[in-house]
């Protein structure tokens, strides 16, 4: 909501692949019913609603996924870190790992780098990052090598 003396926010453009849009989807919708999870899963809904879709194999390996590894730069603090965005059941199992249902792990899906995004946490205050490097997970990326395998077999 804009007041005559604010200025509208310009968010980021983001990208999901069909299969993160997919699973996003879903742990958003469930997450709804859970009150500490929901504000959250909204977050996640309203970047998929604006998100430009791909399919899986055409996302660039520069754009925040589920799984990628993500270098950012708190632009309040000026610190920087490494985490990876993981769905939530996956938080346990990874060192640095950032939920999806996470305030910044909803504010990064999607982004570029070199791209920033603004938000409130949960406790209200003001919170921005700025995405440095993104570099896709093994997790995300032997789906890709099958496809390029796959293909050099179709053309012999």
């Amino acid at each position: 909501m804009n007041t005559p003396d604010d200025h509208p926010v310009a968010l980021p453009p983001v990208m999901l692949s069909e299969a993160d849009r997919d699973r996003l989807y879903a742990i958003a919708i469930s997450a709804l019913t859970n009150s500490r999870m929901a504000s959250a899963a909204s977050n996640v809904l309203r970047e998929i609603s604006r998100a430009k879709i791909v399919p899986d194999d055409q996302l660039p390996e520069n754009v925040v996924a589920v799984n990628s590894h993500v270098d950012v730069r708190d632009n309040v603090t000026g610190t920087t870190r490494r985490v990876v965005l993981v769905m939530p059941d996956e938080t346990p199992l990874q060192p640095n790992a950032v939920s999806v249902l996470s305030p910044l792990g909803a504010a990064l899906i999607g982004l570029s780098e070199g791209h920033s995004v603004d938000w409130c946490s949960a406790s209200g205050e003001p919170s921005s990052v700025t995405v440095l490097q993104s570099t896709a997970s093994s997790a995300r990326l032997p789906a890709r090598a099958d496809r390029h395998v796959s293909r050099r077999r179709s053309h012999s």
